[in-house]
């Protein structure tokens, strides 16, 4: 019972949990789902303005190769993540299915390599590799700037961590190559249309600037290009925002009915607690009242006892003398010896069926005597084990209540008792005339006491049934062992 609890209890935690994470990873997929298509529209819109202006993608190949494999990622990365948004579970591929489970360690590697691909390549763009404009102190350093968050957003705080430490050694490290005194300088609208129509005119001056720039790394830099890089930093800024102040708000909506449902269960822990408290001091209960009825019966007992060989002594004596007077009054004096020594013996927890039955019989055999055999009773008794056994005056108890309530002196309706005994059941069955309307205190008390003890006996393998009219009085009892 109180495994059960703890088990429904945790159930409910771990449902509350998930439903709290539910708003991040929701927005957590649809952030990356928009940074890889920002990404592949922007990379996109940078190589085809790199080629009108210059007549090539890249400068150096191999940075194509890089271009090409970080838009390849980001678009599986986009398509992915928007079938998983869109709820589809599986998919096909060349014949082949495959099954869609965002808790997957592909889903987990999806992620990981698309943003990972991105700091690459804004790593390159750091330390200037193949960069003519030789500007990135000025621009690609905030790039990986606005990735330090997306890595704690997108990837773990020991991501975001690490590429900290990588921007900001990488950015030491050029500023320390290019000179901390360094200064750039600028020209007027005026000098610098002056250098340009120069340079269209292929003046010898202006060609032999624009040599020398190239060759140093300084060729200046495009507007376009700095569009390109802000429009990424302004969008990542954007989406962040966008998406993770909807997180806080989903959660506001989200947090009521999860409070609710932990009150909930709260409640039924309390209540169930309160019912197993119950339950315990019902048992506590029962208990005192089966240990107080057991010192009962043991001072009734110890009150019945007085002398016991005293008595059979005497019951002895009277049977000896009576021999030589009546041998019927002899033989009566003899049975009742015997029911007393039986009912007197100490060891009472169990007892053979054999000694019950033969019990039955010197009682049934004592009141027909006292009857002068007008008494009219069928007893029969079925193959029954020797060893077999039983809690003693169950049936002497019914028999009994027979005697005392029942009419016995019709031959047309005889006291019927059955008794079937083998090696894993004892059957039972008694049906007789009533006599007269019994007393609350001597038949449903008696018949009370007998339902107790088979309950204390036998709480799971008896039966115990009794029918009665206006005019006969029957019981079954079934005892399984």
């Amino acid at each position: 019972m109180e495994s059960n609890n703890s088990i429904h209890l945790a159930d409910l935690l771990e449902q509350a949990k998930q439903r709290l994470s539910q708003p991040f990873a929701y927005k957590q997929r649809t952030l990356l789902t928009y940074l890889n298509i920002a990404y592949i529209g922007l990379a996109a819109f940078y190589l085809f303005f790199e080629k009108f202006n210059t007549g090539s993608y890249v400068p150096n190949a191999v940075l194509g190769y890089v271009y090409l494999f970080v838009g390849a990622t980001n678009f599986f990365s986009a398509l992915y993540n928007y079938w998983i948004l869109t709820g589809k579970s599986n998919i096909r591929v060349f014949n082949q299915s495959y099954d869609l489970d965002p808790e997957s360690r592909f889903d987990v590697a999806a992620r990981w390599v698309s943003i990972i691909s991105i700091m690459f390549l804004a790593f390159l763009n750091m330390v200037g590799f193949e960069n003519p404009s030789s500007d990135s102190l000025l621009v690609d350093f905030a790039f990986g700037h606005s990735l330090i968050v997306l890595a704690a957003i997108l990837l773990s705080r020991k991501a975001s961590f690490v590429w900290f430490l990588i921007v900001l050694s990488t950015l030491f490290f050029k500023a320390y190559t290019i000179g901390f005194n360094y200064q750039y300088n600028y020209l007027t609208k005026a000098e610098s249309a002056r250098y340009q129509q120069a340079t269209r005119q292929n003046e010898s001056w202006a060609i032999k600037r624009q040599t020398t720039l190239y060759n140093e790394g300084l060729n200046p830099p495009k507007v376009a290009r700095y569009v390109n890089e802000w429009t990424i930093f302004i969008l990542i800024a954007f989406f962040t925002a966008f998406f993770f102040t909807g997180i806080s708000l989903d959660m506001i909506k989200i947090i009521p009915s999860v409070t609710e449902q932990l009150a909930n269960a709260i409640d039924t822990v309390k209540q169930q607690e309160i019912e197993r408290e119950r339950e315990q001091n019902l048992r506590e209960e029962q208990k005192m009242r089966v240990e107080q009825e057991s010192l009962h019966a043991e001072l009734n007992f110890l009150r019945s006892q007085l002398n016991p060989h005293f008595l059979y002594n005497t019951l002895y004596y009277l049977y000896v003398r009576s021999l030589d007077y009546s041998d019927e009054l002899a033989e009566s004096l003899l049975k009742v010896s015997d029911i007393m020594r039986y009912s007197l013996r100490e060891d009472t927890k169990f007892v053979l069926v054999e000694e019950e039955i033969t019990y039955l019989k010197d009682f049934i055999a004592l009141h027909q005597m006292r009857n002068r055999n007008k008494l009219h009773i069928e007893f029969t008794v079925n193959s029954c084990n020797d060893k077999k056994e039983i809690i003693p005056f169950i049936l002497i108890s019914l028999v009994e209540n027979a005697f005392k309530h029942g009419r016995m002196t019709n031959k047309d309706f005889p006291v019927i008792i059955r008794l079937d005994c083998d090696d894993h059941h004892i059957g039972f069955y008694m049906r007789n005339q009533k006599g007269h309307v019994p007393t609350v205190d001597s038949t449903r008390i008696g018949l009370a006491n007998i339902q107790r003890r088979l309950e204390l006996t036998y709480p799971s393998s008896h039966t115990f049934k009794i029918e009665q009219d206006d005019d006969s009085f029957s019981c079954w009892l079934s005892i399984t062992a």
